[in-house]
C-alpha cells in the first residue's frame, strides 16, 4: 500500500477559559482594598493603562455590630507559588488560579463546579482535573467542598489509602459514639488499630485554614453607599471614595495603531477596563434591587429586613448564582456613616405574625430583648423562645441557641455570673 502525503481540514472544538473571563471574574470578587491593589500591579504592568488611586475620606465609616469577614486571605499566595512550580500546561494553570480565587478565607470552597462550567462554558472535567490539582497543595483539606472531603484529604496527607480514608469519614458517626464492635465490623479493624484510626480522626481539622488570629485585619471599605435626596427619595449609587480609576494612554493607544506595537498588551488593558466597568454595573444593580426589595431597613433598621437569597437576586437581574455570590462576597453599603456588609441583606424566613420575617431581624429583636434583661435575672433560652412566640414569632428553642451563640452572646448563667462579678467590682471601688 502505498503512503501519500495529504492536507486535511478538521474542525476541533478547544476549551479555554480566556483571560478577559478571567479577569472579570477575579475582578468582581475582591474588595475596594484587593481591587485597589490589584489594579495598580496590573497597570504598572501594562503601559496602555492609567491607574488613578481612590480618593479616601477620613477613616471611613464605623462597622455596625454585625459578624464580618475580615481576614486577608494571605494562604492564596502561598497557593499560587505552589502551583506555580508545578508543570502545568496553560490551561490548567488558568483553571488552577481560577479556583484559588474562588477559596473561601477558611480555605474551603463553596462553589458548585457545575455551576462553574456553566458560567465559564468549560467542561466539568477540566475544572475538576484542575481541582484535584490544588488539593495536592498544601495545607492538607485545600479546596475541600465538604467537611468530609476536608477530612478525606487530611487523611490520605497522613499517609491512609484513599478508600480507607472514604469508609473512615463516612463512619464519622459511629467513631464519635465509640462504637467499636460496628466500627470492627465496617472496617475489617481490630482494637487496637481502630484506636489508632480515632486517634488520627482527632488530630484532624475541620477545615483547612483555622488560625487566622495572627492575620492582619482588612479594613472594610463601601462599594456601594446610600443617598438621602429631597422629598425623602433614596438611592444606592457607587461610592466614588472606594472606586479606583482605569484608563487608557490614548497617545500610547495612537502610536501603537500605528507601529503595530504590543496588541495583545492593548488588548488586556481594555479587558481590565471592562472588567471593572462590569464590575461597577453588577454592584450598581445590586444596589438598585436593595433598595427596592429592602427598603424598610433604610428607613427602619434592621429589625425591618424581609426574607431575601441570592438565588432569588440572580433570577431577578438574570445572573448567575455564582456571579451574584461574588458580587455579594467582601462589599459593603454605607449607610448614614456606619457600614453594612452586603451579605446581611440575604436571610432565610421565619415564620412571623404577618407572614415570614428576615432571620437576621428575628436576631436583632433577640439581641434587644436580651440587652433589656434584668442583669441578675438573665433570660434563659427557653424564655427567649416564649418571648418571641408571644410576638407571633414560631421560633424553636434550638433556633434561639444558635442565634445567640452567632450574635457573640454568653449563655444566661454566664450572663448572671458576669453581672455579679461586675456588681462586686463596683462595690470594691
Amino acid at each position: 500500500m502505498a503512503l501519500t502525503p495529504r492536507l486535511e481540514l478538521r474542525a476541533r472544538q478547544r476549551m479555554a477559559l480566556t483571560p478577559g473571563l478571567r479577569s472579570r471574574l477575579a475582578i468582581l470578587r475582591m474588595g475596594p482594598l484587593d481591587l485597589a491593589e490589584e489594579v495598580a500591579r496590573i497597570a504598572a504592568r501594562n503601559p496602555f493603562l492609567v491607574f488613578e488611586a481612590p480618593q479616601r475620606r477620613g477613616d471611613g465609616p464605623s462597622l455596625p455590630d454585625v459578624q464580618t469577614a475580615a481576614v486577608e486571605a494571605g494562604f492564596q499566595e502561598d497557593l499560587r507559588r505552589q502551583l506555580a512550580r508545578l508543570p502545568l500546561d496553560p490551561q490548567t494553570a488558568a483553571l488552577t488560579d481560577f479556583l484559588v480565587a474562588e477559596l473561601r478565607e477558611d480555605g474551603m470552597l463553596d462553589a458548585d463546579l457545575n455551576e462553574l462550567a456553566t458560567e465559564t462554558a468549560l467542561p466539568v472535567a477540566a475544572l475538576e482535573a484542575a481541582l484535584r490539582v490544588v488539593q495536592g497543595c498544601e495545607p492538607a483539606g485545600i479546596a475541600a467542598r465538604s467537611l468530609t472531603e476536608c477530612l478525606h484529604l487530611q487523611l490520605v496527607d497522613k499517609g491512609l489509602d484513599p478508600a480507607d480514608a472514604e469508609v473512615t469519614v463516612a463512619h464519622l458517626s459511629v467513631f464519635a459514639r465509640r462504637d467499636w464492635a460496628a466500627l470492627e465490623a465496617a472496617l475489617g479493624l481490630d482494637g487496637k488499630a481502630l484506636r489508632a484510626r480515632a486517634d488520627l480522626l482527632r488530630g484532624l481539622s475541620p477545615r483547612p485554614i483555622v488560625d487566622t488570629r495572627g492575620a492582619e485585619p482588612v479594613v472594610l471599605r463601601p462599594d456601594l453607599r446610600l443617598e438621602r435626596r429631597g422629598a425623602g427619595m433614596l438611592a444606592v449609587v457607587q461610592d466614588e471614595t472606594s472606586r479606583p480609576r482605569l484608563y487608557l494612554d490614548e497617545s500610547l493607544v495612537r502610536r501603537a495603531a500605528a507601529d503595530g506595537f504590543a496588541p495583545e498588551l492593548l488588548a488586556q488593558a481594555r479587558a481590565m477596563i471592562e472588567a471593572l466597568e462590569q464590575r461597577g454595573r453588577t454592584l450598581s444593580r445590586i444596589g438598585d434591587w436593595l433598595l427596592r426589595e429592602q427598603e424598610l431597613f433604610f428607613s427602619d433598621g434592621p429589625g425591618a429586613l424581609k426574607p431575601a437569597s441570592r438565588v432569588a437576586l440572580a433570577a431577578e437581574l438574570g445572573l448567575h448564582p455564582s456571579t451574584v455570590s461574588r458580587a455579594v462576597a467582601g462589599k459593603a453599603i454605607d449607610v448614614d456613616g456606619r457600614l453594612w456588609p452586603l451579605s446581611v441583606f440575604f436571610s432565610a424566613a421565619v415564620p412571623g405574625p404577618a407572614g415570614p420575617i428576615a432571620a437576621r431581624a428575628v436576631q436583632k429583636r433577640l439581641a434587644d430583648l436580651i440587652a433589656a434583661e434584668a442583669a441578675l435575672q438573665p433570660l434563659s433560652d427557653d424564655s427567649l423562645v416564649e418571648k418571641l412566640r408571644a410576638e407571633g414569632i414560631d421560633i424553636a428553642r434550638r433556633t434561639v441557641a444558635k442565634y445567640r451563640q452567632g450574635l457573640r452572646i454568653p449563655s444566661s448563667s454566664a450572663r448572671r455570673r458576669l453581672a455579679i462579678a461586675r456588681r462586686v467590682e463596683r462595690g470594691r471601688d
